[in-house]
């Protein structure tokens, strides 16, 4: 990419940032116990976030996607909507008869509203958010995690196959959805679609203007391999711990192998700075014994007492 035209998109995306004005990474608590415990769990709850996103037009959700314990988004808008819907989303949860997980101890000021105040860190939000399902899953991919917004990032079949799906959901279907009247008039007012047996997240997810907030899909799909550190940042901040697969960690190795030792592979380190580098991954990066072991090629016995 030339200067000249990498400059001149970097000052489209800082455009498109300034234009959605405030922005917040939501997350409820990590370690809450589960919400979600089967699919059909997860497709009701597909459908009632984007229900009760739908009562609220002033907010733009840019990503989100739920987890079994818990669940995160990216939104613009002002706090005190967002305090509101997350308010409506949990007595939905909790009022719907279909769902089996703990949903009670759901609540508002365990939360964390965090404001995303550059347009770096919200790029490093939302592939933070894209990425959590499969980061978790080793058997899922972006495009596969089907309990978010993230399979319609730089997806032109997904989307395609939206668009071609001509059946709106009709108010009897929001009824039966929500177990509720609460929503008949979202049903009348917006275009819903439902694939999948919930509602579409294209429904009322704001996807293309967050692809504006990357240079292009190759920027993008760097941050959703690359910026392992930027995630680690993040978590961090929203007192989550940060699981690292094993090319991520690789990634890590690589880095402080250089930075620390200044050489370019593990197999290259002495004894005693594997070991020093073996502390390092389980203290600071959370590493697994078994990871630490495939990392540094060492003998699981030998890790195992290290961090009995």
């Amino acid at each position: 990419m030339e200067k000249e035209e990498f400059a001149e998109r970097e000052k489209l995306c800082q455009k498109y940032f300034e234009e959605l004005g405030e922005v917040y990474h939501v997350c409820t608590p990590e370690n809450h116990p589960l919400l979600f415990k089967n699919k059909e769990d997860f497709k009701i709850g597909m459908s009632l976030f984007a229900l009760c996103v739908l009562k609220f037009p002033e907010i733009k959700i840019i990503t989100f996607q739920l987890m079994s314990n818990h669940l995160h988004f990216a939104a613009a808008g002002e706090k005190q909507s967002i305090e509101s819907l997350l308010n409506l989303l949990f007595a939905v949860f909790r009022k719907h008869p279909d769902l089996q997980g703990d949903f009670a101890s759901l609540i508002l000021s365990e939360c964390k509203i965090i404001p995303v105040e550059s347009l770096e860190n919200l790029r490093n939000v939302i592939a933070y958010i894209n990425r959590n399902g499969f980061v978790v899953n080793c058997d899922t991919t972006p495009f596969s995690y089907p309990w978010g917004a993230n399979r319609y990032y730089y997806n032109p079949e997904a989307r395609l196959r939206y668009e071609s799906y001509r059946k709106d959901t009709g108010t009897y279907i929001v009824r039966k959805l929500s177990r509720s009247r609460l929503f008949e008039t979202v049903a009348s007012h917006r275009k819903i679609k439902m694939l999948d047996d919930y509602i579409c997240p294209l429904s009322f997810c704001y996807v293309k203007e967050g692809e504006q907030l990357f240079r292009d899909a190759h920027h993008y799909f760097s941050k959703i391999a690359k910026s392992v550190e930027s995630y680690r940042e993040i978590a961090l901040a929203i007192g989550e711990s940060m699981f690292y697969n094993d090319e991520d960690l690789f990634s890590i190795v690589i880095s402080l192998c250089f930075k620390q030792y200044k050489v370019n592979s593990p197999s290259l380190l002495s004894p005693e700075n594997k070991t020093e580098l073996a502390r390092t991954l389980h203290f600071t990066y959370k590493a697994g014994n078994k990871q630490i072991a495939r990392m540094l090629r060492l003998k699981n016995e030998f890790v195992d007492a290290m961090f009995p």
